[in-house]
């Protein structure tokens, strides 16, 4: 284990004692996280008696270096930055922003970042400012470098369009042949004011003659010394008194014809000279273009602590990324990052790779079925060193979830701990439970234009719940409608759309990895004689599908056909049973509703908590909006 040798014997802060604990078991090897801890400082040194104040590792023990102590060892003024990588532009911003806290030493590479906390940390930003702190020398270079780049896209331009016309099928004009060295005098100057329709006229060619074009560059090209002898002639004729008329008249067809592919063929030759030269002076140009800017950002980038990019980011800006020679990498969701692209980021000067994630949770997603099937290319490096018993750190408090819906994750996560924080959370207005089951046999069916299902019982259910929910006073984006399909989507999104219902939160199960939010409405489709349960019978999906609601849970599916194709499922339904939170119907709460906050305005929606009826919204096969 590379690192900085162990310091001295110090005091430290309960904040630092913490994030160094959390860091220093994680060097270890993977982490699996069950649940998303958004503070280091919440953390419970009881959990880590390895942080007590003052302890060393016993003489001659290697200790892997902390963050904190990272941080000092590895980030100073000469010490390449920390390099974080994740796998989407949300949870990039997401895990910057809470290294902010602690460290302002923080660069972000990319332009698809949506948090306004990085916006003056994103390396573009940073490089403006430089840009308008610049000293004039470096600015006097710089505008040289551009002006060059500029002339030279210039140059190309000019050269594509000339090649562009010689070797095009159409005649050339007489400026066009001029410049073979052969071809010279009166009848050379004549030729050169030709425009199009002239050499077509001095070819013998009718205005539409293409099959007479064919059968002039179907001549035998004209030799260098029959050129000279035919410019010789012209030039006799022209200072016997005819002029260039008389010049251009001296030279019979059949040799005009025999001129006029020589020059052509020599106008080529030097168009594609000119166009290689253009080409390569732009090369150059664009070259030394690219190398300062990367001097400009590996400048800034080497003043960062943490430089923060995602794995695309990663394969772009690969040239910075081995020049910064990190030492430590850091890959948030590593369980949904393919193999490649961790080994992609590694550089001969890394000795320290921390991998986060949940192999629990969604995988890589590969282009090739067949690869994922057969050789396993949807296995990440996560999953594989922990399936190689490779040590790990599992993360076991989870500060998101009530209580009532973490107890569905236990088949799943059977060790995982409650924080505090998640027991007094409030509950939902006007329902009983702040998790359930609504239960059908409603059959599913096939949208026409997609091969994905569709339930429309579920639409309609979940369409009453949430127009409930906003009734009672909740914000639209405060929940969050999930679906296992597509087609299913597309189907909600019209249903809450003739609802008057905007502003909810529509996305996929896969989409929604990652995410969270206060209320979450499921919706799994599957419901048919079959028992066919499709990507429902994923475990991967269903852990995700289970986790992603704070305060509430309700899930609209055919419970009977689930628990009988899946352990995971049957797991999950006797707990459900247990708990009694299932049925056909949803209890609610209306003893609350004096308590309720205002109802929010629905548009053309006008429902609230105090219009529903208990037993309307049971049926679900009747209209409630």
């Amino acid at each position: 284990r590379a690192g900085p040798p162990p310091p001295p014997p110090r005091r430290r802060s309960a904040e630092r004692k913490a994030r160094a604990a959390v860091a220093d078991e994680a060097t270890a090897g993977a982490v699996s996280d069950a649940a998303s801890v958004s503070d280091l400082s919440e953390v419970n040194l009881s959990d880590y008696p390895d942080a007590e104040e003052g302890e060393l590792p016993d003489e001659g023990e290697v200790a892997p270096p902390s963050v904190a102590e990272s941080a000092e060892g590895l980030c100073g003024s000469d010490s390449p930055p920390i390099l974080v990588l994740c796998h989407t532009n949300h949870a990039l911003d997401q895990f910057l922003e809470g290294i902010l806290a602690f460290e302002p030493r923080v660069v972000r590479v990319g332009g698809r970042s949506q948090s306004e906390a990085l916006k003056e940390h994103n390396l573009a930003e940073r490089l403006r400012v430089r840009k308008e702190e610049r000293a004039g020398s470096r600015k006097t270079l710089l505008g040289n470098v551009h002006a060059h780049l500029k002339g030279s896209r210039e140059r190309l331009s000019a050269a594509a369009k000339q090649s562009h016309r010689t070797w095009g099928g159409g005649l050339l004009s007489g400026l066009l042949l001029r410049g073979q060295r052969s071809f010279r005098g009166a009848l050379a100057a004549a030729l050169e004011r030709l425009p199009e329709e002239g050499m077509a006229a001095w070819l013998g060619l009718p205005p539409a003659g293409e099959a007479s074009l064919e059968s002039v560059l179907a001549q035998p090209q004209m030799g260098p010394a029959a050129t000279e002898a035919c410019c010789d002639e012209a030039d006799r004729a022209a200072y016997s008194g005819g002029g260039p008329a008389a010049a251009m008249e001296s030279v019979p067809l059949v040799d005009r014809w025999a001129l006029y592919n020589s020059l052509r063929a020599g106008a080529q030759t030097r168009a594609q000279a000119e166009l290689v030269a253009a080409l390569e002076s732009y090369r150059l140009a664009a070259a030394a273009e690219q190398a300062l800017e990367e001097a400009e950002a590996l400048a800034v980038l080497r003043g960062a602590a943490v430089v923060g990019m995602t794995t695309t980011g990663a394969a772009k800006y690969q040239t910075l990324v081995r020049q910064l020679e990190c030492r430590v990498i850091v890959f948030e969701e590593a369980a949904e990052v393919l193999e490649a692209h961790v080994l992609a980021s590694l550089g001969k000067s890394t000795a320290q790779l921390l991998l986060i994630g949940d192999h629990q949770q969604l995988r890589p997603s590969a282009a090739c079925h067949e690869l994922a099937l057969h050789y396993g290319l949807t296995v990440s490096l996560f999953e594989r060193a922990l399936n190689n018993n490779v040590p790990y750190v599992r993360l076991r408090t989870q500060r998101r979830m009530r209580p009532q819906i973490s107890r569905l994750l236990s088949p799943i996560y059977p060790e995982l701990i409650d924080h505090p924080s998640t027991f007094n959370r409030p509950a939902v207005v006007g329902l009983a439970h702040p998790a359930y089951f609504l239960t059908h046999q409603s059959p599913e069916r096939t949208r026409g234009d997609l091969i994905s299902p569709e339930n429309p019982h579920e639409v309609e259910v979940l369409c009453c719940l949430a127009a409930l929910l906003v009734g009672s006073g909740y914000a639209p984006g405060k929940i969050t409608v999930l679906s296992a399909y597509v087609g299913q989507l597309i189907a909600l999104r019209a249903g809450f759309a003739a609802c008057g219902l905007d502003g909810l939160v529509l996305s996929t199960v896969d989409a929604y990895q990652g995410e969270e939010n206060d209320i979450v409405l499921l919706s799994l489709v599957r419901s048919n004689s079959d028992g066919r349960l499709g990507f429902t019978a994923v475990d991967n999906r269903i852990c995700v599908a289970l986790s992603r609601a704070r305060l509430g849970f309700y899930c609209a599916c055919n419970l009977e056909m689930l628990t009988a194709g899946s352990e995971l499922w049957r797991q999950v339904a006797r707990h459900v049973a247990d708990a009694g939170v299932s049925g056909a119907g949803l209890p609610l709460a209306l003893g609350d509703v004096s308590a309720m906050p205002p109802p929010s305005r629905l548009g053309s929606v006008e429902s609230s908590a105090a219009d529903v009826a208990p037993e309307r919204l049971a049926s679900g096969s009747e209209r409630m909006l």
